[in-house]
Order: C-alpha cells, then structure tokens, then sequence
C-alpha cells in the first residue's frame, strides 16, 4: 500500500511517481561557508600588518598611505614628497615576512613648479656639504631625473651620494654615472 506524500515544491507535482527527486541545500553547511571565508581573504594579515607599519613609522604616517596584499604581493598608493622616501617604503615592505613582491603605487609631489636647475642646485648643495665629494662629484637634472657625475673612493660612498642625491625635492630618479677610485681620499 503506497501513501500519499505532499509535494515539496511546486516542481515536484509534476514529477512522475518514483523519480528521485534532486535537492540542492539552500545554505551551505558550516563547513564550507568557513572554508570559503578563510579562502576569500588569506591576504588579510599581511595587509594588515603592512597598513599598521605604514601608519606608525614616523617617516611615513602623514602620507596617508593605502597597502593591499594580494597573493603575497604588496601594492602601495599614495604621494610622497622625495625618492628617498619612495625608496623606503620598498624597503620597509621587504622587511615583511611573508610578502613576496612589491607592486610600487607611490607618486613624488613637487609640491607646484620646480626647475630642474631648482632641483641641481639643492642637490649641489647637499653635495658640497658632503666631505667625499667635495668638487669631486656632479650632477645634471633633466626632467626630474639626477645623473651624478665624478668619481668617489668606494662603494659605500656611492651609496651615501645617491642617498642625499634622492633626497632632494622634485627628483624622480637617481641615475650614478660615477666612477670608484680607491686612490682619491675623502670618506
């Protein structure tokens, strides 16, 4: 003796007695809606991470900066006022642990008209005041971009020079042209 059983849907009026009836759940069990949760963001740490570093070091919270991290590689946007700073922030972010590349989003302001004699000149200044350098290293700007020209005794000062080079206000880009010269004193 079969009974008679109330349909479950609409749909299943239709059906022919004895067909099965597919079912699909209308929430997913807890399980995977976890699963699908922790799958959607696994970057979120690391942003998180990178947001707070950009926000409490000293050189870099009055920016404003926004970090995203997707699939371990960091993206920052926002405006700063030199390459030095820019060049930083690569850095900061290659100190992360768990972050494997770095999509740079950073523009430098020139803060309205700045010449590229303007930005020579500071640069000259700075050079000047360096002691290994002294006369011994120049620069040309064009379009933003510094070439420093001359020689120096090591590496490091090289270093030193492209350092203070980047700091000045209105360069996008440092390009050495400089030649190490052990015999030349100064560092």
């Amino acid at each position: 003796m079969q009974r008679f059983r109330e349909p479950e849907t609409q749909w299943d009026q239709h059906r022919p007695p004895g067909s099965p009836r597919p079912r699909e759940s209308r929430r997913p069990d807890t399980q995977t809606k976890t699963k699908l949760q922790s799958a959607a963001h696994p970057n979120d740490g690391l942003q998180g991470i990178l947001q707070q570093k950009l926000r409490q070091d000293v050189n870099l919270r009055g920016y404003g900066l926004e970090a995203t991290v997707v699939d371990n590689v960091a993206r920052v946007q926002g405006v700063v006022d030199t390459l030095a700073e820019k060049l930083y922030i690569r850095e900061l972010i290659s100190s992360i642990p768990g972050i494997s590349g770095y999509e740079d989003g950073v523009s430098i302001s020139t803060d309205g008209a700045i010449t590229d004699g303007q930005v020579a000149m500071e640069i000259s200044e700075e050079l000047d005041a360096h002691p290994a350098s002294s006369g011994k290293v120049g620069v040309q700007v064009c379009d933003g971009t510094a070439y420093l020209m001359g020689k120096v005794p090591s590496e490091e000062v090289e270093a030193e020079i492209i350092r203070l080079a980047s700091s000045a206000r209105g360069v996008i880009q440092v390009i050495s042209q400089l030649r190490i010269d052990p015999e030349i004193e100064g560092s």
